[in-house]
């Protein structure tokens, strides 16, 4: 294996993952505006922004399997096609006819399918092409071009739709996403072709059997650990997702173009929180995962007192945006902590299915979360719905604190 972090293999996968999680924020978040004009609700609005999250919490553990027993630089070819098709699909039917939220719906479940397949193969081939001793940087790095993108993708969704409505943002995409199928033909991953069964339902049941097996009895703290990503991800940042829309052009009355602002902001936290977790490396441990915890529980509630006390738009808007920066910012840096923790205690040959199951719970908690706090935005006063996320997450953070990682 190189010694080099930046080799032409980690490098590629790096560019095209970026490429393609921008492509997917946001074509997803353009969607859910689209949903949210037409049904004009707020709960409409967060089903639209949960929804995606149903297929990658199906897909994440096939995924797994798939990038365990293929070569991943054949998977991220094949879903970035299959998502080039799936936009021009959804492009000829609207041109036919006008595409029902039942359409748009399984346009945004079916590229989210591909993305949780394309998720596991890249979260798999990060210990097969960066050196052992440079895997805190390697993930750093790819944590922070994806909170950064994610936000990127978000920011870009709003304005890009403010301004030029669905279709341009569909369309510049599809060519997005046909460029980076030719970057991943260069791509090569090392590769040793596992003893495949030939009852595909008993090849992923055996396959998701070693994997719990591997969870739950030999390394127990794993599954504490994703119990951790559950409920932060389904209060915290589920909150971050869809409340900052919400509070700024409804709590707020701005304008959406300052959800893009905002988000730009949030983006900067994200890469300044990959930029940390990659200078202190090994320093930033699991243990120290607790105080990150308690730190994000907490820091949503200046965003509630601002909505509480009625503060001046622009001061409520500034809290908000310096908050979300913030929980970015420590999400980041914990999200790398435990994706480097899980990647060095998982053989080889476990790693994908492993990884899937991991990052399945936080996707089905965020497809829970984004719906409920969409209905609570809708049904209670705001800054009722934020302590929630605060009470619920402080709860989480107690039980970390007793997890045994040793």
């Amino acid at each position: 294996m190189t010694t080099k972090l930046w080799n032409k293999n980690f490098s590629l996968v790096a560019i095209c993952n970026a490429i393609a999680l921008l492509g997917n924020m946001t074509l997803s978040f353009a969607l859910a505006y689209y949903v949210r004009d037409v049904t004009g609700s707020e709960a409409m609005f967060g089903l639209a922004l949960s929804a995606p999250y149903i297929a990658l919490l199906i897909m994440s553990p096939i995924g797994g399997i798939i990038a365990d027993r293929v070569r991943k630089q054949r998977i991220l070819f094949w879903v970035d096609v299959s998502i080039l098709i799936i936009i021009v699909l959804y492009l000829a039917i609207d041109g036919m006819l006008n595409a029902s939220l039942f359409i748009i719906f399984v346009k945004m479940l079916a590229i989210n399918a591909a993305q949780g397949v394309y998720m596991s193969a890249v979260n798999s081939a990060i210990p097969l092409i960066v050196p052992t001793e440079k895997l805190e940087s390697g993930n750093a790095i790819m944590g922070m071009v994806n909170a950064l993108i994610s936000a990127v993708g978000m920011a870009l969704a709003a304005v890009l739709y403010d301004h030029f409505g669905l279709t341009p943002i569909l369309i510049i995409f599809a060519a997005v996403f046909a460029a980076i199928a030719i970057l991943d033909l260069f791509i090569r991953v090392p590769y040793e072709p596992q003893k495949s069964e030939t009852n595909i339902v008993k090849m992923i049941k055996k396959d998701m059997s070693q994997a719990l097996k591997f969870i739950i009895k030999d390394k127990p703290f794993l599954a504490g650990i994703s119990v951790i990503l559950f409920v932060f991800s389904a209060t915290v940042i589920s909150l971050l997702l869809i409340g900052v829309p919400i509070l700024v052009t409804d709590t707020l009355g701005m304008d959406l173009s300052l959800v893009g602002i905002s988000q730009i902001f949030i983006a900067l936290g994200g890469l300044l929180g990959g930029i940390v977790s990659g200078t202190v490396g090994a320093r930033l441990s699991i243990k120290k995962s607790p105080i990150m915890l308690a730190t994000l529980s907490f820091l949503p509630v200046p965003m509630g007192l601002a909505v509480l006390f009625n503060m001046p738009t622009m001061t409520a808007f500034v809290i908000i945006t310096i908050v979300c920066t913030l929980i970015m910012f420590v999400n980041t840096m914990f999200i790398i902590t435990a994706i480097t923790f899980v990647q060095k205690e998982t053989p080889p040959d476990l790693l994908g299915k492993v990884l899937s199951l991991l990052t399945m719970l936080p996707f089905l908690a965020q497809a829970t979360g984004q719906f409920a706090f969409g209905v609570l935005f809708e049904q209670l006063t705001p800054w009722i719905v934020i302590f929630i996320a605060v009470v619920i997450s402080a709860v989480a953070t107690v039980f970390s604190f007793k997890i045994k990682t040793d």
